[in-house]
């Protein structure tokens, strides 16, 4: 979202963002959150409407970083699990309390390898993965952890992203969610519809999965 914002609204955002009392949060909703700032009367938000405020919740969180998520919620970045996880995507090590010890955790090459065999077709029909259980579809089957962090992202929607993945799968969203599908057609110009059907795509495109549980299409 664009930032037309006066660096001194943000610098007074900073100061009461960051001086937030140890174990205070906000609601983890963007709209939700600005609700809370607007009735608080805060006079560095006089003025803004509540679009206006949700927006600016919105900055603070993707791009100015003066918010992170921690079990659901919004706290000070600093304090936050998001930046956690940023801090072991640079190192590309897993992220601290998310893996179990007794896992080996995935590297690219296992990565590509599991993909294939949990997407790969069964009696002439394509097997579909929502997202939101990926990981512990790979513990299950595999007895791996599946780290974004070990792999130098910090969301698990941007490691499906990455180009080495999507000559592999694709994904595309359904009415319960994203799902992860083969790509058939490679390098990315393909997109599975919600019935499993290839389609075309006049330019690559990726979407995607946020977690898995296999289903058979």
């Amino acid at each position: 979202p664009e930032d037309a914002y006066s660096a001194e609204m943000w610098a007074q955002a900073e100061r009461y963002f960051s001086t937030l009392p140890s174990g205070a949060s906000l609601p983890g909703g963007r709209f939700a959150c600005a609700q809370v700032l607007v009735q608080r009367r805060l006079p560095w938000l006089a003025g803004y409407s509540l679009g206006q405020v949700c927006h600016i919740v919105q900055i603070a969180i993707s791009q100015r970083k003066l918010l992170g998520y921690t079990n659901g919620t919004l706290v000070p970045y600093n304090r936050s699990e998001s930046k956690k996880k940023a801090v072991s995507a640079l190192n590309q090590h897993p992220c601290p309390g998310k893996s179990s010890r007794r896992s080996t955790v995935v590297t690219w090459d296992t990565l590509r390898s599991c993909l294939r065999s949990l997407l790969e077709p069964s009696a002439g029909r394509s097997p579909r993965i929502p997202l939101s259980n990926i990981k512990r579809v790979f513990r299950s089957q595999f007895q791996l952890e599946l780290s974004e962090t070990s792999l130098g992202y910090a969301k698990l929607s941007e490691l499906f992203s990455d180009p080495r993945l999507e000559d592999i799968c694709a994904a595309t969203q359904c009415t319960f969610g994203y799902v992860i599908v083969p790509a058939p057609g490679g390098g990315g110009r393909w997109l599975a519809d919600a019935d499993g059907e290839a389609r075309g795509s006049a330019a690559p495109r990726r979407v995607v999965p946020l977690s898995m549980d296999l289903i058979e299409a």
